[in-house]
Protein backbone atom coordinates (compact mmCIF):
# COMPACT_ATOMS: atom_id res chain seq x y z
CA UNK A 1 0.00 0.00 0.00
CA UNK A 2 3.08 2.28 -0.61
CA UNK A 3 4.10 2.63 3.13
CA UNK A 4 7.53 1.49 2.79
CA UNK A 5 8.98 4.77 3.55
CA UNK A 6 7.46 5.26 6.72
CA UNK A 7 8.93 1.35 8.07
CA UNK A 8 12.53 2.54 6.42
CA UNK A 9 12.03 5.73 8.72
CA UNK A 10 10.75 4.09 11.98
CA UNK A 11 14.13 1.29 11.06
CA UNK A 12 16.57 3.91 10.33
CA UNK A 13 15.19 6.67 13.23
CA UNK A 14 13.80 4.33 16.25
CA UNK A 15 14.27 0.51 15.67
CA UNK A 16 17.83 0.18 15.29
CA UNK A 17 19.25 2.90 17.85
CA UNK A 18 17.02 1.79 20.30
CA UNK A 19 17.78 -1.81 19.54
CA UNK A 20 21.43 -1.48 20.32
CA UNK A 21 20.13 -0.29 24.25
CA UNK A 22 17.59 -2.60 25.09
CA UNK A 23 18.74 -5.84 22.96
CA UNK A 24 22.58 -5.57 22.94
CA UNK A 25 22.61 -8.50 25.69
CA UNK A 26 19.68 -10.30 25.09
CA UNK A 27 19.61 -10.37 21.18
CA UNK A 28 23.78 -9.61 21.18
CA UNK A 29 22.93 -6.89 18.66
CA UNK A 30 25.80 -4.23 18.46
CA UNK A 31 25.17 -0.84 15.97
CA UNK A 32 28.75 -0.23 14.31
CA UNK A 33 28.60 3.60 14.37
CA UNK A 34 28.01 3.70 17.89
CA UNK A 35 29.85 0.77 19.70
CA UNK A 36 31.18 0.69 23.32
CA UNK A 37 35.24 0.78 23.91
CA UNK A 38 35.07 -3.29 24.71
CA UNK A 39 33.28 -3.84 21.85
CA UNK A 40 34.93 -5.34 18.74
CA UNK A 41 33.38 -3.81 15.85
CA UNK A 42 33.56 -5.88 11.88
CA UNK A 43 30.85 -5.27 9.60
CA UNK A 44 30.97 -8.66 8.36
CA UNK A 45 30.98 -10.30 11.32
CA UNK A 46 29.07 -8.10 14.04
CA UNK A 47 25.49 -7.98 14.10
CA UNK A 48 23.77 -5.92 13.79
CA UNK A 49 19.45 -4.68 11.92
CA UNK A 50 19.94 -4.83 8.49
CA UNK A 51 16.36 -5.96 7.42
CA UNK A 52 12.78 -4.41 7.70
CA UNK A 53 9.19 -5.75 6.68
CA UNK A 54 6.13 -4.27 7.99
CA UNK A 55 2.25 -4.97 7.58
CA UNK A 56 -0.68 -4.27 9.02
CA UNK A 57 -2.83 -7.03 11.77
CA UNK A 58 -6.43 -6.05 12.32
CA UNK A 59 -8.75 -7.73 15.07
CA UNK A 60 -12.18 -7.57 15.71
CA UNK A 61 -14.94 -8.34 18.09
CA UNK A 62 -16.92 -9.19 14.55
CA UNK A 63 -14.29 -10.02 11.73
CA UNK A 64 -14.28 -9.82 8.18
CA UNK A 65 -12.15 -9.77 5.43
CA UNK A 66 -13.79 -6.51 3.83
CA UNK A 67 -12.43 -4.72 7.12
CA UNK A 68 -8.89 -5.98 7.13
CA UNK A 69 -9.63 -7.71 10.21
CA UNK A 70 -9.91 -11.20 10.08
CA UNK A 71 -9.19 -12.74 13.72
CA UNK A 72 -10.84 -12.01 17.11
CA UNK A 73 -7.16 -13.45 18.61
CA UNK A 74 -3.96 -14.19 18.38
CA UNK A 75 -2.55 -17.67 20.18
CA UNK A 76 1.28 -17.42 21.67
CA UNK A 77 3.86 -17.22 18.87
CA UNK A 78 7.06 -15.87 18.31
CA UNK A 79 8.21 -13.62 15.66
CA UNK A 80 10.52 -14.59 12.45
CA UNK A 81 12.26 -11.68 13.95
CA UNK A 82 15.52 -10.56 16.45
CA UNK A 83 13.36 -7.12 17.01
CA UNK A 84 9.59 -6.73 16.46
CA UNK A 85 7.65 -2.89 16.81
CA UNK A 86 4.11 -3.25 17.37
CA UNK A 87 2.64 0.10 17.21
CA UNK A 88 -1.18 0.55 17.70
CA UNK A 89 -3.26 2.24 15.04
CA UNK A 90 -6.70 2.78 14.16
CA UNK A 91 -9.90 3.20 16.26
CA UNK A 92 -10.13 4.26 19.62
CA UNK A 93 -13.04 2.40 20.34
CA UNK A 94 -12.11 -1.28 20.98
CA UNK A 95 -12.25 -3.23 23.57
CA UNK A 96 -9.79 -5.83 24.06
CA UNK A 97 -6.85 -6.81 22.91
CA UNK A 98 -4.53 -6.99 25.30
CA UNK A 99 -0.84 -7.80 24.29
CA UNK A 100 0.07 -10.49 26.45
CA UNK A 101 3.89 -11.77 26.99
CA UNK A 102 5.14 -15.15 28.04
CA UNK A 103 8.88 -14.98 28.18
CA UNK A 104 11.45 -15.38 26.14
CA UNK A 105 11.63 -18.64 24.04
CA UNK A 106 14.87 -20.94 25.15
CA UNK A 107 14.85 -18.95 29.22
CA UNK A 108 13.08 -20.21 32.36
CA UNK A 109 10.48 -18.01 31.64
CA UNK A 110 9.16 -19.34 28.55
CA UNK A 111 5.54 -19.91 28.73
CA UNK A 112 4.88 -17.98 31.79
CA UNK A 113 3.20 -14.49 32.09
CA UNK A 114 5.84 -12.02 32.52
CA UNK A 115 3.29 -9.06 31.49
CA UNK A 116 0.82 -7.74 30.14
CA UNK A 117 -0.29 -4.06 27.98
CA UNK A 118 -3.69 -4.06 28.80
CA UNK A 119 -5.62 -2.70 25.32
CA UNK A 120 -2.89 -0.72 23.83
CA UNK A 121 -3.25 2.77 22.87
CA UNK A 122 -3.60 4.49 19.13
CA UNK A 123 -0.16 5.93 18.04
CA UNK A 124 1.86 3.59 20.76
CA UNK A 125 4.27 1.03 19.97
CA UNK A 126 5.86 -1.52 21.70
CA UNK A 127 9.40 -2.50 20.81
CA UNK A 128 9.99 -6.68 21.90
CA UNK A 129 12.35 -9.69 21.36
CA UNK A 130 11.26 -11.49 18.30
CA UNK A 131 12.01 -14.56 20.54
CA UNK A 132 9.46 -13.25 23.65
CA UNK A 133 6.33 -15.36 23.24
CA UNK A 134 3.25 -13.00 22.63
CA UNK A 135 -0.38 -12.93 22.16
CA UNK A 136 -3.03 -10.50 21.57
CA UNK A 137 -6.37 -11.71 23.68
CA UNK A 138 -10.10 -11.45 22.60
CA UNK A 139 -11.54 -8.14 20.83
CA UNK A 140 -14.83 -7.98 22.63
CA UNK A 141 -15.90 -4.77 20.75
CA UNK A 142 -14.71 -2.59 18.03
CA UNK A 143 -11.75 -3.57 15.99
CA UNK A 144 -7.54 -2.91 16.83
CA UNK A 145 -5.12 -2.62 13.80
CA UNK A 146 -1.22 -2.74 14.68
CA UNK A 147 1.59 -1.93 12.22
CA UNK A 148 3.85 -4.85 12.75
CA UNK A 149 7.59 -3.87 11.89
CA UNK A 150 10.15 -7.35 11.93
CA UNK A 151 13.47 -6.33 12.32
CA UNK A 152 16.68 -9.01 11.11
CA UNK A 153 20.24 -9.63 11.02
CA UNK A 154 20.63 -11.17 8.20
CA UNK A 155 24.23 -10.75 7.17
CA UNK A 156 25.04 -11.76 10.91
CA UNK A 157 22.90 -13.49 12.93
CA UNK A 158 21.03 -15.44 10.64
CA UNK A 159 23.64 -16.11 8.06
CA UNK A 160 25.51 -18.53 10.70
CA UNK A 161 22.93 -20.26 12.77
CA UNK A 162 19.82 -22.10 11.29
CA UNK A 163 16.27 -20.29 12.10
CA UNK A 164 15.04 -23.36 14.36
CA UNK A 165 18.04 -23.27 16.26
CA UNK A 166 18.39 -19.13 16.49
CA UNK A 167 14.80 -19.03 17.55
CA UNK A 168 15.06 -21.81 20.57
CA UNK A 169 18.64 -20.95 21.40
CA UNK A 170 20.02 -24.18 20.50
CA UNK A 171 23.87 -24.70 21.24
CA UNK A 172 24.97 -28.08 20.01
CA UNK A 173 24.57 -30.55 17.55
CA UNK A 174 21.48 -31.19 17.75
CA UNK A 175 19.45 -29.30 14.80
CA UNK A 176 16.61 -31.13 13.16
CA UNK A 177 16.59 -28.71 10.28
CA UNK A 178 18.76 -30.36 6.97
CA UNK A 179 22.37 -30.95 6.80
CA UNK A 180 23.09 -27.01 5.37
CA UNK A 181 22.90 -26.07 8.86
CA UNK A 182 24.57 -28.78 10.74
Amino acid sequence: IGLGWVTDLLFHLFIQPISRHLFSTSEKLVDCGHTADDVKCDSETTPILDWRQGYVAGYSADPTSSKGATRHRLVPHTDDSEVTLNCCLGEEHFEGGNVEFYGLRGTPEEGQLVGKVHRPNVGTALLHSGRHLHAVSNVSSGDRYALIVWARSWRNLRSNTCPCCWLNRRQDSTCICDKRWN
